[in-house]
């Protein structure tokens, strides 16, 4: 009998390229606050940690008005400035037909997520979705990764990460989940050195391979 196997996505980056729509949503953040553009390879780089932090490092100091001001725009035309990557779909009817389970660990607040997927029809693939709080109270990786452990009731040593950025690796690290890194996101090669990464793939289809070659580590 093959042993249960889960698998946790990152959103952004990763099932779908929202590069346009964040961008653009952040750029209004920033106007809102009276400050000036940033050029957007810099907000290109920014996509995939929490957004509070990425407001911070970009020297806004009033944080809360900004992502305020950076979800009025997002809620009402940013998240669907977005586009499902090429071979996602595929690969998640694959996995499910292969009895995996599936769920989504963003930094995203969950009730963004959940309606990206939706809109996309990508939702009926996931069993649950575990993102950010509209708060902040939980907005980083390891947080969202150890909410989607335990609400799936999924061993770490039975459940892959799949993501773009260094967040996703680390995030899963710290909750003994090993990750495969794709090259098609926002991260750069050196966020992908860890040993808690399995591999990096180029594409869907060599995703999809390296899940179904992967249950459990050796003991």
């Amino acid at each position: 009998m093959t042993p249960p196997r889960y698998c946790l996505f990152d959103l952004d980056g990763t099932l779908t390229n929202p590069e346009t729509g964040i961008v653009r949503s952040m750029q209004h953040g920033l106007s809102a606050m009276g400050l000036p553009e940033v050029d957007h390879a810099i907000l290109r780089a920014s996509i995939g940690p929490p957004l509070q932090d990425v407001f911070a490092r970009l020297g806004v100091e009033d944080v809360d008005a900004a992502v305020v001001a950076y979800r009025e725009r997002f809620t009402e035309v940013g998240m669907y400035e977005n586009e499902v990557i090429p071979g996602i779909p595929a690969v998640l009817e694959a996995l499910v037909a292969d009895g995996w389970t599936l769920g989504v660990a963003t930094s995203k607040p969950a009730v963004f997520a959940e309606k990206i997927l939706e809109h996309f029809q990508l939702d009926g693939f996931f069993t649950y979705v575990a993102g950010a709080t509209l708060d902040g109270a939980r907005r980083y990786k390891t947080d969202v990764v150890r909410h989607a452990l335990d609400v799936l009731g999924a061993p770490p040593e039975a459940t892959v990460m799949v993501g773009d950025r260094r967040e996703d690796v680390a995030g899963a690290a710290e909750c003994r989940v090993r990750t495969v890194a794709v090259r098609w996101g926002f991260g750069e090669p050196d966020e992908f050195t860890a040993p808690e990464v399995i591999s990096v793939v180029d594409t869907p289809e060599a995703l999809l391979t390296v899940l179904r070659e992967t249950v459990r580590p050796a003991a």
